[in-house]
């Protein structure tokens, strides 16, 4: 018998037309975002965050332990998974680069789970207009960008809101949020934050709807056991860890008590309280009016208590937190596109007007985007520079002193990095400054003049010649000794020992160092020494292996401050 084709209706066709033009659309834009995330990665200013959490992942390549040999103030699962990838790569000046190509992944999987988050709470629709603007956000693209563990923790922040609002994930739902929220931990401590917003929301959101009574269940109870006992898994595997190497107490200095610095404290109260006190009671007051629209009590229990969490976490960063930088914002920036992707699809509607509405709130973005986010020229070249330069003088034994870890594989001669809370800490003197002292000890050949506070960059002025264009940040250990005449006796004061050459615009030079011929480097000990040259001549004191390595003469006094 033969079977005759079925019907296709105009209208399938035409749905099958749109999906696949769908389908093309997203396979497009998902290109042109992997190429502007390569050329982001390769191009974008670099962020003073970034050597110094690459310094923490060398150091772990290196044997060291981070809190005890190094200063991180950073919980240490990002920096810890990084190492293999850094020791893979090696010594390069490129690597902020390259590492910063690792970050793509951790990008689009966030775009993933927030069209996920918006597809479980609403529909498709919101949720590809939701990852749009999320992928398209100046802020988002720039700050995910980096080589940061904000990065990691806005995707597991993400994952755990999925994982909560996912209705097959049911029978195992808090073994797995708590795992996931416990290992958001031992990236942030800013999880904290987090899981207060959301356990304010969750209670608010029940209030409204009437269900407070469910929190003397014993199923709750249960429930709730579990995911605190999987929220500790990671933690405390971290705990352990740091104690059997006998640094418990110096791991938990690092990240809990150095962050909390008195004068980072005094900036929370005043004016800034108003922004919860306000903001929290209204944002209820709407939560409790929407409630009275919507249909179904499970699906607007899951939708308030996300949006709500997130709009208490930003209340609360703005009002409480003491220091509220960008990065503390990438894991409410693809929520927040969530609820307004759910404002423009707003009742299930699907109309061309509420289409052209989204289109047009994702054009905005992407014109911001490349506005605002796209480098138009490489912004990362002179930080390559530096790093290659630094590299090509100094050797894995030598000392750089530089402000956070920015030449990354170089070993620092002071314990504290220059981030803001150390200075904070430096300026109320609970943390010592003895950074001149270290210079000194160490022989430290080779200083980045930045964030040196202001005892110190003194010092270094004193001790070290500039290198590089003029007004560029790489100081050697020397001394510009100005004009000398023949026959007359230089005196110069040395306060980091080394050893040194003293060299003229055109080569070595020639006389009688402490009374004896002079006849190429020589380690001088900290004190008075005397130079008498033999022809007349500008003169200059240079750690001696920095001109074995390629430092020129007539680069050094190219740069000289006289």
């Amino acid at each position: 018998m033969m079977r005759l084709p079925l019907p296709v209706h105009a209208g399938s066709r035409s749905d099958e037309r749109r999906s696949d033009l769908a389908c093309a659309g997203i396979v497009v834009a998902a290109a042109l975002l992997l190429a502007l995330r390569i050329y982001g990665a390769l191009t974008l200013a670099m962020n003073s965050d970034e050597p110094q959490h690459l310094h923490v992942v060398w150091a772990w390549t290196q044997g060291l332990l981070p809190y005890r040999d190094v200063f991180d103030n950073h919980a240490p699962l990002f920096q810890l998974a990084s190492a293999p990838l850094l020791a893979w790569l090696g010594e390069r000046a490129d690597i902020v680069a390259l590492m910063r190509l690792a970050m793509i992944p951790i990008y689009f999987a966030a775009l993933a789970l927030t069209w996920r988050i918006g597809k479980t709470l609403w529909s498709s629709r919101v949720g590809l207009l939701a990852a749009a603007l999320a992928a398209t956000a100046p802020i988002f693209f720039i700050v995910s960008a980096q080589f940061r563990p904000d990065d990691l923790w806005m995707l597991l922040w993400l994952a755990a809101v999925a994982v909560a609002i996912e209705p097959r994930l049911a029978r195992h739902r808090a073994a797995l949020v708590g795992f996931v929220v416990g290992t958001a931990l031992a990236v942030s401590l800013k999880t904290l934050l987090l899981i207060a917003a959301a356990g304010i929301a969750w209670l608010a959101v029940l209030a409204i709807d009437g269900g407070l009574r469910e929190l003397a269940s014993r199923r709750l109870a249960g429930t709730l056991g579990v995911g605190v006992l999987g929220a500790l898994a990671v933690p405390a595997a971290f705990a352990a860890f740091f104690a059997g190497a006998g640094i418990w107490r110096e791991a938990f200095y690092c990240i809990v008590q150095h962050n909390v610095a008195p004068e980072l404290d005094d900036r929370i109260g005043g004016l800034r309280m108003l922004i919860p006190l306000l903001g929290c009671p209204l944002a209820i007051v709407a939560a409790r009016a929407w409630r009275s629209r919507a249909g179904d009590a499970s699906r607007w229990r899951a939708q308030g208590t996300v949006l709500l969490a997130t709009l208490f976490y930003l209340l609360f960063l703005y009002g409480f937190w003491p220091l509220v930088t960008h990065q503390d914002l990438l894991p409410a920036i693809p929520l927040v596109a969530v609820g307004a992707a759910a404002l423009v699809f707003r009742g299930g509607g699907t109309d061309p007007a509420r289409r052209g509405l989204g289109a047009f709130f994702a054009a905005i973005c992407l014109v911001n985007l490349a506005t605002d986010a796209i480098p138009l020229h490489n912004e990362l070249t002179d930080e390559a520079n530096e790093l290659a330069r630094v590299l090509r003088l100094t050797r894995p034994e030598d000392y750089v002193m530089d402000a956070k870890g920015e030449m990354i594989f170089r070993r620092r001669p002071v314990y504290w990095a220059m981030e803001n809370i150390t200075l904070a800490r430096m300026r109320d003197a609970s943390i010592g400054d003895d950074i001149a002292e270290r210079l000194a000890a160490t022989g430290t050949p080779v200083v980045i003049m930045d964030r040196l506070p202001p005892r110190d960059a003194a010092f270094v002025e004193r001790n070290y010649v500039p290198i590089g264009p003029a007004g560029g940040l790489i100081r050697i250990a020397g001394q510009h000794l100005g004009a000398v005449r023949a026959g007359e006796p230089a005196a110069f004061d040395i306060d980091v020992p080394a050893e040194y050459a003293l060299v003229t615009p055109v080569g070595g030079a020639a006389g009688t160092l402490d009374g004896a011929p002079y006849d190429g480097a020589a380690r001088l000990a900290a004190g008075r020494h005397s130079f008498v040259a033999s022809v007349d001549s500008r003169l200059a004191l240079v750690w001696a292996p920095a001109l074995k390595r390629g430092l020129g003469e007539r680069e050094l006094f190219g740069v000289s401050r006289e």
